[in-house]
């Protein structure tokens, strides 16, 4: 089921405060019981907790016991996969946290709000939460918002019933409330629309030849397309700034803690920047397939990463490859709209797409360079024989056989001069004397 969250901020409130802070400390109780118990269901804490806790907080209602000992649960719960997969994995501490820790470090407690005593009224513009914090409270919480036109129009389909609303989620200042919508069933494609993510670009082949209806006929077997290039170096950009920004920052500081605060705030400000990028560069792409009734097709790149750390490369391409290209980022935003607006999202096996020839299917073994030749004549941007081969292979997934020939027409009759331009800037094309 699509989920989309929806994320409030507010002021700092005292009552608030209060809240967050017996809901911390019940959190912080839980992890401890469950790692020294090595209990991991959710009943069997709040079981063994309760009266204890109900001793501590007299006056807190029983929901927010039970949903600060299910928060801390969670923590648990996520702790323990992520140390299983990095051990499985057979790496170091090194990656997603340090997991030779003993005990899950809380540093942003949170608490689930109970939707028994939640009350959310929505009239068009404004959006008021009410929840109270003991049973029989006489002034509750009462938090108000005017939603951005986006959140609106979410919040209008919940009001009418086209989706559910899940439980929200409390911070010391901030507010999540999850809407999950209903699946909606793919359409049957027409075309196809291939995405090869390079590092600085995507190369998009679009299987409708830049035309509002198909030219590509799943029945007649034609098969008409353009190639276009999207610019992304936007997010590498930022990436490198940041990375910047950070050995900037902590030169001649020598608080282990200092470094660790400026390097954390940066790479804050970093991934939102660049996962809202990614955001619009997805709906970009889901719009132009919907109105052209095509299935995205993309390369499937897990692992990719791990295979460039492990090889030995320069640590300035290292860098570049791992911290700067956000290309798996991009492909899970992605995914998540196309199951959202029921766009058909195909991935495909990427190994040799760059150096297969989309006429005769001959690999070029050792290809170099931007440009790409074969024998049979063709030359053209290795980046467009890539997005050209993806298409083909979405095409095959789909169940459809299509002549090599018919893919890209006469290699003399380029439909791009990419390859003509990288000809001019590639050294191993250049004549020599």
């Amino acid at each position: 089921m699509p989920t989309v969250c929806l994320k409030f901020r507010f002021n700092e409130n005292s009552k608030i405060k209060t809240l967050m802070d017996a809901c911390a400390s019940i959190q912080r109780q839980a992890v401890e019981f469950a790692i020294d118990n090595n209990k991991t269901a959710t009943f069997t804490i709040i079981k063994a907790l309760y009266p204890s806790l109900r001793t501590q907080h007299p006056n807190l209602h029983s929901l927010w016991l039970q949903s600060a000992v299910r928060s801390g649960a969670a923590v648990v719960h996520s702790f323990k996969n992520r140390k299983r997969k990095r051990k499985g994995q057979g790496t170091g501490d090194k990656g997603q946290g340090n997991t030779n820790l003993e005990k899950p470090k809380i540093k942003r407690p949170f608490v689930y709000v109970s939707k028994q005593i939640l009350k959310v009224d929505w009239d068009g513009s404004k959006l008021t939460l009410t929840f109270p914090v003991s049973p029989y409270d006489k002034e509750p919480i009462i938090l108000t918002f005017r939603p951005h036109h986006r959140y609106c129009r979410l919040l209008d389909d919940w009001k009418e019933g086209r989706a559910k609303m899940g439980e929200p989620t409390l911070t010391f200042n901030s507010i999540s409330i999850p809407l999950k919508f209903p699946e909606v069933q793919p359409y049957k494609p027409k075309t196809v629309i291939a995405v090869d993510s390079n590092e600085l670009n995507l190369t998009v082949y679009d299987g409708t030849g830049g035309k509002a209806q198909g030219a590509w006929d799943m029945g007649q077997g034609a098969f008409e397309g353009c190639l276009r290039e999207i610019d992304t170096s936007y997010a590498a950009r930022i990436s490198r700034e940041h990375a910047r920004r950070v050995r900037k920052g902590t030169k001649g500081k020598q608080n282990p803690k200092a470094k660790r605060k400026i390097a954390s705030k940066h790479g804050r400000i970093r991934k939102e920047k660049v996962k809202n990028f990614w955001h619009h560069v997805a709906l970009m792409l889901i719009a132009w397939a919907m109105a052209t009734k095509a299935a995205i097709v993309l390369e499937d790149l897990k692992g990719m990463k791990g295979k460039i750390a492990s090889k030995r490369k320069s640590r300035r391409i290292r860098q570049r490859l791992l911290n700067f290209w956000s290309v798996m980022t991009f492909h899970r935003i992605l995914a998540l709209k196309a199951a959202f607006y029921g766009v058909p999202l195909i991935f495909v096996e990427p190994k040799n797409t760059s150096r297969t020839c989309p006429i005769c299917g001959r690999v070029n073994e050792r290809l170099r360079g931007h440009v790409f030749e074969c024998p049979c004549g063709l030359k053209k941007g290795r980046h467009e024989v890539a997005a050209i081969n993806i298409a083909h292979r979405g095409l095959e997934s789909l169940g459809v056989v299509m002549p090599r020939q018919g893919l890209v027409g006469d290699p003399c009759c380029l439909s791009s001069d990419f390859g003509l331009k990288a000809q001019g800037h590639d050294r191993n094309t250049q004549p020599t004397a």
